[in-house]
């Protein structure tokens, strides 16, 4: 997973509670969570603003929107008021079985 932020800036803690919150978004096809499915391409935080980048798994990810719609409201929930919140799908950047969680790659039998 390809996330960036500075573990020893201030946004760290926000940074852990950003993945958790994406932790507990399912794909709506795939019936599991956005970070063990490895859709989590960067989650940026920048003072009072959290931008986090979708990968989908597949160039015509039909349920694409229901996914960030879902993210969004995930990590909104858990940042501080006033906080800006962007979530959006990269559709450039191709998704591959090698980003799944370990045991969700044995899983799939990837």
């Amino acid at each position: 997973m390809d996330t960036k932020t500075d573990t020893n800036a201030p946004g760290a803690d926000l940074h852990s509670t950003v993945m958790a919150a994406l932790a507990t978004v399912d794909d709506p096809e795939m019936g599991e969570n956005l970070v063990d499915l490895g859709v989590v391409g960067e989650v940026r935080i920048d003072g009072a603003s959290v931008a986090v980048t979708l990968i989908p798994t597949s160039a015509t990810c039909p349920m694409a929107d229901v996914m960030v719609d879902d993210a969004l409201t995930a990590v909104q929930r858990v940042c501080p008021p006033g906080t800006t919140v962007d979530v959006q799908m990269d559709w450039d950047t191709e998704w591959s079985p090698e980003r799944l969680a370990p045991a969700l790659r044995a899983r799939f039998g990837w």
